[in-house]
């Protein structure tokens, strides 16, 4: 194998019959074969933030906090868990045009960082799942706002056809979703802010200040500290699309920079808008109350971009799913279309079960603050204080137990246990499902402490004295190996 140019790549791309292994593949990308400049990068990133989870995010807000407590709470929230998941993931698969769960070697071992690709995988399929659902409750809402009389499985079929879109999208390459995402974010950008400006201008910015939550919490301060934590986790759920999206970067800035604009200042005002909505109206899902506040024309116009940006939304994860599933073995030569069709299968579920499935959004916020977090916390440590930013690239694709990253038996069991540590600080702090909540949580979010807490125990354990343990098993020769022994790509 080599990383060469990328002449000698298309030669072997032959194994793939004929999808380039850096694109659909883990081989890792030359700079001349990302695919977003600045408007692309921004574009897509928009795209992509204008997601179901913004709506869950802000509807679950509503029962907590009012309007401008909650407008304050989600934008620094999904700032500070933007930054968490971003700030390493976006340098270094960028820097070294590495997938993401290859980025996770260097921390987990090789056969560690498949147990990520578990809960990677959970948390893309999941997310991609409810995106459709919202998409095909657009499509009920449309029917039934030109009169027509929607049945029960129209939901569902909307669901199938927005699973058949996203894969004539996916397989067709990044190329095709930046030009479709270029399409769209002008017509997303009016739509978000008609959405704001119907909902003020309806119900007067007077009231929609004066709104009172809908179910807040016995403990004033206690319905603040979950808005927070709401926010942060919702920030945390682009732990599954930041590498891919930095990886097909040509510019560290562009790597950077859309992200922390758009996954987190942006998605936090969309997110205050699904808030004002639940408050005034009793509804996070904009397909039901575009209508009736914007008219017949406007409000079907509306209902179509925010379809087109669940299909945007539901393309990036399934792409970078994709990916993902090129380390199960048996996987790694297939092609791509029958990669994107293995990930489609989970989707079906939500096919049968739309709306059991849906209402399983606030879980899934849960979900991403327990697991995503650690993780986070732990690949931060690791590549900025421990490895100075750099990775010993060949070491990521050697599979054999001399390989750099291969630790004992495949398993880095410290960063295994520092994410575990950092769950049972989160549930310390903060219980997501009965919303009890140590006095800790008044001043530390749990998802700052399931970051902070494994990273410091993985830094520690590292600097002082795995790492050297680690690599004196090793000689030079072997750190530094001429070729690949068990090439794992």
């Amino acid at each position: 194998m080599s990383f060469g140019a990328a002449g000698g790549r298309q030669a072997e791309s032959e194994e793939f019959h004929g999808d380039l292994l850096s694109t659909y593949g883990r081989e890792p990308m030359l700079p001349t074969e990302r695919e977003y400049k600045f408007w692309g990068a921004h574009g897509t990133c928009f795209a992509y933030t204008i997601a179901t989870w913004c709506f869950i995010t802000g509807g679950a807000v509503a029962n907590y906090v009012g309007a401008i407590q909650g407008m304050v709470c989600l934008i620094a929230g999904n700032l500070i868990g933007t930054l968490m998941v971003s700030a390493s993931l976006s340098a270094g698969c960028h820097r070294y045009g590495l997938e993401q769960i290859d980025f996770c070697k260097p921390a987990f071992g090789q056969n560690g960082a498949r147990i990520v690709l578990i809960f990677y995988l959970i948390n893309m399929i999941g997310w991609s799942g409810l995106i459709l659902v919202m998409f095909g409750n657009g499509i009920v809402n449309i029917a039934d706002a030109m009169g027509y009389e929607p049945p029960r499985w129209l939901a569902g079929a909307g669901v199938a056809l927005g699973i058949w879109i996203t894969y004539l999208i996916t397989t067709r390459g990044v190329h095709l979703l930046s030009l479709f995402n270029n399409i769209v974010t002008p017509g997303l950008l009016v739509v978000v802010s008609f959405m704001f400006y119907m909902l003020v201008t309806t119900y007067g910015w007077d009231e929609v200040v004066a709104a009172k939550p809908l179910e807040p919490l016995p403990t004033p301060w206690l319905n603040y500290a979950v808005a927070v934590e709401l926010g942060i986790a919702s920030g945390i759920s682009w732990w599954g699309g930041v590498g891919f999206l930095a990886r097909n970067t040509r510019s560290r800035r562009n790597a950077i920079y859309p992200e922390v604009i758009h996954f987190g200042l942006v998605q936090g005002i969309v997110c205050s808008i699904a808030l004002v909505s639940g408050l005034m109206i009793g509804s996070d899902d904009p397909t039901r109350w575009m209508v009736p506040l914007g008219g017949l024309f406007m409000g079907v116009l509306a209902l179509g971009f925010v379809a087109l940006a669940n299909i945007t939304s539901t393309a990036v994860s399934l792409f970078a799913s994709g990916l993902a599933l090129r380390h199960v073995p048996g996987l790694h030569k297939r092609r791509w279309k029958q990669i994107i069709v293995l990930t489609c299968v989970p989707l079906v579920l939500f096919v049968i079960w739309p709306q059991e499935l849906f209402d399983l959004g606030d879980t899934f916020l849960a979900y991403n603050g327990t697991m995503q977090a650690p993780v986070a916390g732990i690949l931060l440590v690791d590549y900025f204080l421990l490895r100075k930013q750099h990775i010993h690239l060949r070491s990521i694709f050697e599979g054999s137990p001399r390989g750099q990253y291969y630790y004992s038996k495949g398993f880095n069991f410290l960063a295994l246990a520092a994410v575990i540590a950092g769950q049972i600080a989160y549930f310390s702090v903060y219980d997501p499902f009965t919303d009890e909540a140590h006095d800790l949580f008044r001043y530390l979010p749990a998802s700052v402490a399931a970051f902070c807490l494994p990273a410091l125990v993985y830094w520690a354990g590292m600097k002082f004295g795995l790492e050297r343990y680690y690599r004196s098993r090793l000689s030079d020769a072997e750190l530094q190996p001429a070729r690949l022994i068990k090439p794992n790509i």
